[in-house]
């Protein structure tokens, strides 16, 4: 297995931000479905893929503010870099080694993403980099916002429809 199965209940957890803010999913979802990105900075698809949620980000933030988060798998410094350096806007929070969080979510591979809905259970579940994992999450996360789902990607843009992690 590489990741914790659609329709299986999302484990409940709570992570800090690099400036001691804390995320608790159970507190977030009422809100809305959450996406979960998991990463690490050293990972060439995690550095890959981090663009094309954040553009997903600021396309949905100018109707609302949607639930994604980054789950970083590196030190307050190294995930503060990786925040400067691919100008994150969407909270991130830290999973400290031995990684707690990404174990009770069965990751094998960086990065993976999720789509949890409102009663905790994972709607999407995908490894690595994917244009439809991307699109599915814009797509949902909108939905739920009532606004449009932003364009991440158009055709001919020359990117592959997956990269491996």
């Amino acid at each position: 297995m590489d990741h914790l199965e659609e329709g299986s209940l999302a484990p409940d957890f709570e992570l800090q931000t690099p400036n001691g803010v804390p995320l608790k999913l159970s507190d977030a979802i009422g809100s809305g479905p959450i996406a979960l990105a998991f990463y690490k900075s050293s990972c060439p698809t995690s550095q890959f893929t981090f663009p094309f949620i954040q553009k997903m980000f600021r396309g949905l933030s100018a109707n609302s503010k949607p639930g994604i988060w980054g789950i970083s798998q590196d030190s307050i410094e190294e995930t503060r870099h990786f925040i400067a350096e691919h100008g994150l806007e969407f909270p991130v929070a830290i999973d400290e080694h031995p990684y707690p969080v990404s174990s009770d979510y069965e990751l094998r591979f960086v990065p993976t993403l999720y789509l949890i809905d409102r009663e905790r259970r994972v709607r999407m579940a995908d490894f690595g980099f994917s244009k439809a994992a991307i699109n599915t999450i814009a797509e949902e996360l909108a939905q739920s916002l009532g606004c449009s789902k932003p364009s991440v990607f158009h055709d001919g843009d020359g990117l592959p429809e997956r990269r491996p992690g």
